[in-house]
């Protein structure tokens, strides 16, 4: 069935939503807090009426929230009203600004190809460059530069989680779910600089 956010505000709507992602109470899905889900929902209509007909996949195996910038579409697999709030503003940003969004996309390609070349970048330069100092100011460009493109989405995860912590009707809920959220993601954005950084040592 077609699911969008304004179908997040009525019953049949949230009911479809705890059916399918099934009635596991933790503090990343709270079936207990449906309503909540609904009262996100209909504050970011209020505030940008174009989040209503955003497009909705609900994934049972997904045990996850997240917003897909290319298809401009929520996806959802929990029924927590701290995980809806901050992917509706990664939306809300996304659809105000498309310069943000096409820098945001550039950025997250790059520092995904980063995460994976990161290592064996540091032990090749360690292996074939025999010249410390070369190898040391490549390693620093290399770790300033991976920071750098870090820095853009690490600002958007910043700001989204503020921004859905003020609108989730639970503030010690939001905080547990969100807080560990960002420092996941901070750790992940960052591990490319610390590598580079590791390489380094003498």
């Amino acid at each position: 069935m077609s699911f969008t956010v304004q179908d997040l505000t009525q019953p049949e709507g949230l009911r479809h939503l705890i059916a399918v992602t099934g009635g596991t109470q933790s503090v990343y899905n709270r079936p207990d807090q449906a309503l909540g889900m609904a009262e996100v929902a209909t504050r970011a209509i209020a505030k940008n009426p174009n989040l209503a007909h955003l497009k909705v996949k609900i994934l049972p195996n997904l045990h996850n929230t997240f917003y897909n910038y290319d298809k401009r579409e929520i996806l959802l697999g929990l029924t927590n009203p701290a995980a809806l709030a901050h992917e509706l503003e990664h939306a809300n940003n996304i659809q105000q600004e498309s310069l943000y969004a096409n820098v945001l996309r550039a950025a997250q390609g790059v520092a995904r190809v980063n995460n994976v070349m990161a290592m064996p970048t540091v032990m090749a330069l360690r292996t074939f460059l025999r010249d410390e100092q070369k190898r040391d100011d490549i390693l620093k460009t290399l770790s300033a530069l991976s920071a750098a493109v870090a820095a853009p989405g690490l600002v958007e995860e910043a700001s989204a989680s503020a921004r859905a912590m003020s609108e989730s009707p639970m503030k010690g809920e939001a905080i547990k779910t969100l807080g560990p959220a960002f420092l996941a993601h901070l750790a992940s954005s960052m591990a490319p600089t610390l590598v580079y950084q590791a390489g380094r040592m003498k």
